[in-house]
Order: C-alpha cells, then sequence, then structure tokens
C-alpha cells in the first residue's frame, strides 16, 4: 500500500530525510498509513538545546498536522491503544494532540522499548 505523505514546506521535507529514523518510528509511520487520513508532516529532526525526540539520532519523533483530521481525538486514542510507549512507564504516550505554542497538532514519539500490541 502507498499512501501519499505530504509535508509542510521544504524545510520539513529536508529535516526528514537528514537523519536516519529509529526503525520503530518507521513501523509507527508504516501503521499510520492502514488509517487513511491526510498525513502531513509538521515537524520532524530539529536540533535543539534540549532532549527531545526530535533531536535524537536516530529520530524519535514527529509531528503531523491534525486540523485536517475530522476526529482527531480518535486517531490520538486508536494510536495510544494500539501502541505503548514503554511498558515500564505506561503514562508516557505514542501519540498527543496537543498545542505547544505551535498550534494543535499530533505529536508522535517512540522509545527502544516502544511495543505495538496488536
Amino acid at each position: 500500500m502507498i499512501t501519499k505523505v505530504k509535508f509542510k514546506s521544504d524545510m520539513v521535507m529536508r529535516s526528514a530525510l537528514e537523519v536516519p529514523w529509529h526503525p520503530i518510528l518507521i513501523d509507527l509511520l508504516q501503521w499510520l498509513q492502514t488509517i487513511k487520513f491526510e498525513m502531513v508532516l509538521t515537524c520532524c529532526y530539529e536540533d535543539r538545546d534540549y532532549a527531545s525526540v526530535h533531536s535524537m539520532i536516530p529520530l524519535r519523533g514527529f509531528d503531523l498536522r491534525s486540523r485536517v483530521v475530522e476526529n482527531p481525538d480518535t486517531i490520538e486514542e486508536m494510536t495510544n491503544d494500539h501502541w505503548r510507549y514503554d511498558p515500564k512507564r505506561p503514562q508516557m504516550k505514542v501519540c498527543l494532540l496537543h498545542d505547544v505554542g505551535r498550534g494543535i497538532h499530533f505529536h508522535f514519539q517512540v522509545h527502544p522499548r516502544t511495543v505495538r500490541l496488536y
């Protein structure tokens, strides 16, 4: 199955391609394609002054636009029902629908212990 993944800008596309992705993050992106919703990557790798999944190599996080999705809460819930960020820290989530100053969006993140439940 091939699903179109769009990029917010050329800069976001470059940031997605300039570093390797964690294999679990790749698995997550492939799984998201099965949900069949418009995927617009808005943030991938960023060189930050603080620890972030966006600044780790291999890349462990990306953001997707949520305003193009009819029921974004469903995507968040479905993702967190199917994936565990870290079984040792059940409070942590793979998908967050949040706003940290850049507008509401999906934030997807993985950890080396992230597992797909089904």
